[in-house]
């Protein structure tokens, strides 16, 4: 256990800006390549992580191969960056050549809003409109730009749409698997995005998205190391703490999102809110991950155990109900028909 928790605990120190033990130090840089490679998959932090540990003073001490991991991580990362402005400008022209209003979410808006192109790895393009718009998008983004749905997709968004070259666009009806009050509030207080017809999220629509996208769409690996810092970069001066702490107090999910405020305030001790015993919770989860990528082999098994060990390492009723409602009901998938 102590073994295959060392990574997760040395990366969540220097993230966190924490000096480790030296005893933590040595056990994870002993680590092998694969327990490594294991971990940053499941923590989905890779790119923070190589900007954390090049400014750390063991830096130098990393082996060769978790530093060749990291490195072609945050360089894949750039590229996907870079190919953002693209992509959002050719969806901004079709967008209002048919008078649909658009929003940007995650992590294209923070690169819409001032970041670093690369300073977090994104996996696609997340857009939001009403349901009747999202199918018009959906249509026009396939038959303009060459877009290509895939066969299936979530409650939340349309199939997501490929092409080569190009990041995956999601064109989202909702914001997560189930209806919530941050539906409607997301349109208030939006942002224009200069020289687009294009939106963003304001500071606190933002913080409350990256909170229910950590627990509740992500809820099969919830309390990550990626959503925690997520949450904790978008918690800003801006954001209404008065506003998030009603939201969340009267939210169904208050514990989750609570304990993901608690372990977010780990790496932003800015954050006000949250449960004062999170982190217990948050790296008991991360102990039993952990603990089964290090010991299966298999890849595909190793996932899915891996997800089994966290949802039950949470011991909470209600994280076990969304598998048990999947296992017996399926995925009710979005439709692009009417």
């Amino acid at each position: 256990m102590v073994r295959s928790i060392a990574p997760y605990d040395f990366m969540a120190a220097l993230l966190a800006l924490e000096a480790p033990p030296a005893r933590l130090i040595e056990r994870a840089l002993a680590a092998s390549p694969r327990l490594w490679e294991r971990t940053l998959v499941v923590e989905a932090c890779a790119v923070r992580f190589d900007r954390a540990l090049r400014a750390s003073p063991v830096a130098n001490s990393a082996p060769l191969a978790l530093r060749e991991l990291l490195s072609n991580a945050t360089a894949q990362a750039v590229r996907q960056g870079l190919a953002v402005p693209g992509q959002i400008s050719e969806i901004a022209a079709v967008a209002r050549e048919c008078g649909i209003r658009v929003m940007v979410l995650k992590g294209a808006a923070r690169l819409l809003d001032g970041g670093i192109p690369g300073g977090r790895a994104m996996a696609d393009i997340d857009l939001l409109a009403s349901a009747s718009d999202a199918r018009r998008l959906h249509a026009a983004l396939t038959h303009h730009l060459g877009y290509a749905p895939m066969s299936a997709s979530p409650e939340h968004h349309l199939p997501t749409l490929t092409r080569p070259g190009g990041l995956p666009v999601e064109v989202h009806i909702r914001l997560g698997p189930r209806p919530t009050a941050l539906d409607t509030r997301i349109w208030h207080e939006v942002r224009e995005v200069s020289g687009t017809d294009l939106v963003i999220p304001s500071p606190t629509a933002a913080l409350l998205h990256a909170l229910e996208h950590g627990a509740l769409v992500h809820w099969a690996v919830r309390y990550r190391l990626r959503d925690l810092l997520d949450v904790a970069e978008s918690w800003t001066a801006a954001v209404d703490g008065d506003e998030t702490s009603a939201y969340v107090n009267a939210h169904a999910h208050r514990g989750a999102l609570m304990t993901m405020l608690g372990g977010a305030r780990r790496f932003a001790a800015a954050i006000p809110l949250g449960r004062p015993a999170a982190w217990r919770t948050v790296r008991r989860i991360a102990c039993a991950r952990h603990l089964v990528t290090a010991h299966v082999r298999d890849p595909a098994r190793a996932k899915s155990l891996c997800i089994a060990a966290g949802v039950l390492a949470e011991g909470s009723p209600r994280a076990l109900l969304r598998p048990a409602r999947l296992a017996l009901f399926g995925v009710e998938q979005a439709r692009v028909g009417s």
